[in-house]
């Protein structure tokens, strides 16, 4: 099974008041889709016992495992009296009722998932989509995605009106934790298994254009979202980046950072941080993977004869940055 365990560092999500129209899509209307949703969190609520909660644990290892770290606890039965006791807190209850307040029956996520699964299923006939097992732990872990089992924790994404919320995120992280962004989010991620990279090419440029190549991705498996939502700016922050992308990328090339292969100088243009200093003090975090959207954006509209599945094959980050002619032009 192939695992991508870290989700808080991906680009998170921010409304804009820039809002797109749905962009083409395929007719999936004759698609079938059995997708598999189950609620784990009231599974697990159900248990009376310990021993009724260890029997539920064992058939769930994936979720024990990572989410409860099963492995560095002396035995299973420790793992569940002291899961068991955090479930049965008081609070934990008023977690739960605010889960169910938010999200309900989960039909909206579940639709949208299940479309943007027939669209993957379109342009990769083979294609078998994951299971989903929602949970609530009390803000252990926000999400697990593999390529076959997608396990979701539902409280990281009440919203600002939550009475809990995850305590160790900063907060241009947190803002960005609410419903509206759950889907996003994890179509980015998963476009990871679709996405096809070179492992010698190490530059800015190779990060780039493998980030732009997720957004592109993802923006078409959700047609219908925004923009905003990949990329996590705010609207002021979308406005701005637009106005300067010559300086923008003016900075890229002054500084010669295309070609950069020092992991510590490149995180700064694609990790998670409030701003890219190196660029502006105005400037967002993460721009390196706004800009890489920008050229794979220019480079299809440039070679509409490409599709999509060819797109995430393509491995040449250098030929689809000249073959993209990108040179942003004044405002």
């Amino acid at each position: 099974m192939k695992k991508i365990f870290l989700i808080l560092i991906i680009p998170l999500l921010a409304l804009s008041c820039k809002e797109k129209d749905c962009i083409d899509s395929p007719d999936v209307s004759g698609i079938q889709m059995q997708l598999s949703v189950q609620r784990l969190e009231k599974k697990l609520q159900q248990a009376n016992t310990p021993d009724e909660l260890e029997t539920i644990l064992s058939e769930h290892p994936v979720f024990s495992e990572f989410y409860l770290r099963r492995s560095q606890y002396p035995n299973d039965k420790i793992l569940a009296k002291t899961f068991f006791d955090r479930i049965k807190n008081p609070g934990f209850d008023t977690l739960l009722m605010n889960t169910e307040s938010v999200f309900g029956n989960f039909s909206d996520e579940r639709s949208t998932f299940e479309n943007a699964f027939k669209i993957i299923k379109y342009y990769y006939p083979g294609f078998t989509p994951p299971q989903i097992e929602t949970v609530v732990t009390g803000f252990v872990h926000d999400n697990y995605i593999s390529d076959s089992l997608l396990i979701l924790g539902l409280d990281y994404y009440l919203g600002p009106e939550a009475k809990y919320r995850p305590a160790e995120l900063p907060s241009y992280l947190l803002k960005r934790y609410q419903k509206p962004y759950l889907n996003p989010q994890v179509i980015l991620v998963f476009s990871h298994f679709f996405n096809k990279t070179d492992p010698k090419d190490q530059t800015t440029l190779g990060d780039m254009i493998f980030y732009g190549k997720s957004y592109y991705f993802a923006r078409h498996m959700l047609p219908c979202t925004p923009d905003s939502l990949f990329t996590g700016y705010t609207a002021f922050e979308t406005i701005d980046i637009e106005e300067h992308e010559q300086v923008i990328w003016a900075a890229f090339l002054e500084n010669e950072s295309l070609y950069e292969t020092n992991h510590f100088i490149k995180d700064k243009f694609f990790m998670e941080r409030p701003k890219t200093l190196e660029i502006g003090e105005k400037c967002p975090g993460r721009i390196g993977r706004w800009v890489g959207w920008r050229i794979v954006n220019k480079y299809m509209e440039l070679h509409p004869d490409v599709t999509l599945p060819q797109l995430m094959e393509m491995t040449d980050s250098q030929k689809i940055f000249r073959d993209s002619k990108y040179k942003p032009i004044p405002y």
